[in-house]
């Protein structure tokens, strides 16, 4: 067997020096008995390297320090696994490819050793960052003297599959590509088009991981926090285009968005805007936080989240046991007031009576008219009846007491409206008086209707009437004159609304009618219904209707048209008995002993707020009245089947101490 020359064995030593990436391992293998010196001996014993070998290690040095980052980190990765000596004291790297010679490919009785790149133990290796990328050569391992130092012949760039030149130092902005200088120069004298369409260029021949990088760049530099940069007047200009819902979303963005979300003059647009005119009803758990840890806030803006958290009381939460009010025994509600806590109904048991809307309780039986009381009025702690005895009661709510007693008509006094500290009645003798509440004097007596007065409406300046004549009449009270008599219902007019200018009457014709007040002209008359109408609400332009044919009606009365119709699978199956609205819900009740919440601006059912045991069968709704937190609501039989009460239903935002 040839062994190598000594030229080859001085590349084969450089080549596999800068290998020193892995750690060392010892050779295993045993002379063969008599066969020639081993490759090692012959390496010991043969001369050195010529001059021109000394010149080209030289030169692979200075090629082989580019690549070498340190003595430290170097360390650090060959002194990580122990190395085994062979029996020539060599030290080899464990990570080196070995060249096993197949047997049976050989004719030479003599076993090959395994040969690995090693260096002796007493040379301290140099401290290289990376491996020389080189074709590895199988060839012999040698002992090193100390002052050889190790070599890498094919040091440079390597190919890759496809023959493209892979760079081994990561580019980075402290060492760009030496091309790169040059590229971007060029780039900076095209103009904006060429600038345009060579990014278009750029970004096709990009991979996808390339173009994840470009945006994870790229996408930082438009989170731009133009709220915080701005002005605060200008940035409270901003946010005031935003729905209350979304301010408070942005005001969760940071501590600067908050702060600006939480500005209290925006809260009051806000406020303004949803028909909070005031701070009196603000929560008291606010007020309480506020002097307790300093932290107020904007007191529209808690203004604004009570209102809001009352809405969803009303349309979603778990409805809470209502207070039951038991009284008047099995006789009817014919009336009922609410007002402030105090709630006053009055009964065909010839008696009202003032409860507690908080606790419930009965606070005042007034006692003193001799007939059944069919109409009421309250302002405050004045309480005014009229009753089938003809007579007219002034009462102090807080005494119980009876102010005055009010003589003049004939008949049932049926309908009455207050106004400041006058209130006018209507009675079935046909007359209509105006009475000075707090002197109990009869101040005006307006004649001219033909039959029983059953709605009355006084703003005031002008008292508008509707009676069973067909007829409704504009009066004006201080000269006793009637001014307009609005003529075109065919039956009997049950109910009115007036706004001061226009006068809506609902009659047993199934039509409403809608006048100008000042000229009595006939502006449109509503059709729909197929009943009485027997209850309406009128509010900014906005009429709601309710009728005995179980349907409830929304209609704009400056256009005649009808907005909405509440009805459907959900909808009363008996006569409606009342109604209450405001500008988010309308609440209906009806013979059947449901009482019903809907969304005035959609028609959409929302949920029964009540619905008696004995709906169907006996059980009726006679009354409600609503607050914006409470609902009142007055029950009973016509034959038994349900006691006379009332149900209090509340839903305020609880208060939390």
């Amino acid at each position: 067997m040839s062994l190598p020359s000594s030229s080859t064995s001085t590349s084969f030593s450089t080549s596999s020096s800068t290998s020193s990436l892995a750690s060392a391992k010892g050779i295993e293998g045993d002379k063969p008995a008599g066969g020639s010196p081993s490759p090692v001996e012959r390496l010991e014993n043969g001369p050195g390297p010529s001059n021109a070998d000394e010149e080209s290690v030289k030169t692979d040095n200075n090629e082989s320090e580019e690549f070498s980052n340190g003595p430290d980190e170097g360390e650090d990765e060959t002194s990580e696994e122990e190395s085994d000596l062979s029996d020539n004291g060599l030290q080899c790297d464990v990570e080196c490819e070995e060249d096993i010679i197949d047997e049976s490919s050989s004719n030479s009785d003599v076993q090959r050793p395994v040969l690995q790149t090693c260096v002796p133990l007493n040379v301290v290796q140099p401290l290289r960052k990376r491996k020389c990328e080189t074709d590895f050569v199988s060839s012999p391992c040698k002992k090193l003297n100390p002052e050889e130092k190790p070599t890498c012949h094919l040091l440079g760039k390597k190919l890759d599959d496809k023959g493209k030149h892979v760079r081994f130092v990561i580019p980075t902005r402290d060492n760009p590509p030496p091309e790169m200088s040059d590229w971007l120069l060029q780039f900076q004298r095209w103009s904006n088009a060429e600038r345009m369409l060579a990014i278009d260029e750029l970004i096709e021949r990009c991979e996808p991981t390339q173009v994840r990088h470009m945006m994870q760049v790229i996408e930082p530099q438009f989170q731009r926090d133009f709220i915080s940069l701005l002005p605060k007047e200008l940035a409270l200009s901003v946010l005031a285009f935003l729905e209350p819902r979304d301010l408070l979303r942005a005001a969760q963005t940071c501590r600067n968005w908050r702060f600006l979300a939480d500005d209290n003059l925006l809260w009051k647009e806000k406020c303004r805007s949803a028909g909070i005119d005031d701070l009196r009803d603000s929560p008291p758990t606010k007020r309480k936080a506020c002097r307790t840890t300093g932290n107020c806030g904007s007191p529209w803006k808690q203004a604004y989240m009570r209102q809001h958290n009352i809405k969803m009381n009303w349309r979603t939460m778990p409805i809470r046991p209502p207070k039951v009010l038991k009284g008047h025994d099995d006789h009817v509600i014919t009336c009922l007031q609410f007002s402030g806590n105090r709630i006053v109904s009055g009964s065909d048991d010839n008696t009202l009576k003032v409860w507690s809307a908080v606790t419930g309780k009965c606070l005042r039986t007034l006692v003193g008219h001799t007939g059944g009381v069919w109409s009421s009025q309250m302002a405050g702690t004045t309480v005014i009846s009229g009753s089938t005895d003809r007579t007219l009661k002034v009462w102090n709510a807080d005494t119980g007491q009876c102010i005055h007693t009010l003589y003049g008509h004939t008949s049932t006094v049926r309908c009455m409206h207050l106004h400041g500290n006058k209130v006018v009645s209507g009675s079935r003798d046909a007359t209509l008086r105006v009475w000075q509440v707090d002197t109990g004097e009869c101040l005006h007596v307006l004649v001219g209707h033909l039959a029983a007065v059953r709605c009355v409406q006084y703003d005031g300046r002008l008292v508008v009437s509707g009676a069973y004549d067909y007829m409704v009449k504009v009066w004006n009270p201080e000269r006793e004159e009637c001014l307009h008599t609005l003529q075109g219902h065919t039956n009997r007019v049950y109910s009115l609304q007036f706004d001061g200018v226009h006068v809506v009457s609902g009659s047993l014709d199934t039509s409403i009618r809608v006048w100008e007040v000042e000229t009595g002209a006939l502006r449109h008359t509503l059709m729909g219904h197929q009943s009485l109408t027997s209850g309406m609400e009128l509010r900014n332009n906005i009429l709601v209707s309710g009728n005995a044919d179980s349907t409830v009606k929304v209609w704009d009365i400056v256009s005649g048209h009808c907005l909405q119709t509440l009805s459907g699978a959900h909808k009363h199956q008996s006569a409606v008995t009342c109604l209450q609205f405001n500008s988010h819900f309308v609440i209906t009740s009806s013979d059947d002993g449901t009482v019903k919440l809907w969304d005035v601006k959609t028609g959409e059912f929302i949920r029964n707020l009540v619905a008696l045991e004995s709906g169907g069968s006996g059980g009726v709704v006679w009354r409600i009245r609503a607050s914006d937190t409470k609902l009142v609501c007055a029950v009973g039989s016509r034959n038994g089947t349900e006691e006379t009460k009332l149900l209090v239903l509340d839903f305020d935002v609880e208060v939390k101490f």
